[in-house]
Order: C-alpha cells, then sequence, then structure tokens
C-alpha cells in the first residue's frame, strides 16, 4: 500500500558536519531526523513514531 508520507531516516553520529551534510544530501526526499549520541538515537527508534532507516556512526557516544 503506497501513502503520501516521507519515509523517516534517523542519523546518527556524533560529528555535527556529518550530521548537517546527511541532512542537506537526504533532506529534499527523507524527513530526516538527527542524534548526536547513542541514547538521544535510541529515545528516538524507541519512539511512536520510529525511523524507517537507521544510518548509525560504527561507535556512536553515550550508550546506555
Amino acid at each position: 500500500m503506497k501513502t503520501d508520507k516521507q519515509p523517516v531516516i534517523l542519523v546518527v553520529d556524533d560529528i555535527p558536519d556529518n550530521l548537517s551534510l546527511l541532512s542537506d544530501i537526504l533532506g529534499d526526499t527523507y524527513k530526516v531526523k538527527v542524534a548526536s549520541n547513542g541514547a538521544k538515537a535510541l529515545r528516538i527508534a524507541r519512539s511512536d513514531t520510529p525511523p524507517d532507516l537507521v544510518l548509525l556512526d560504527v561507535s556512536p557516544p553515550v550508550m546506555c
């Protein structure tokens, strides 16, 4: 079933320039959520509206 809702991508990285770059590249096609650490990423992923895809830094800081 096709919907008009934009897919959501969660980008997780502790380098602000990487978050900005990926948001700029993906933002025209996808709704982009960003997290600068693992704890925030988990909160977003476990929310009532989880992302469709997660682009994850190899070792994000602040893991619970």
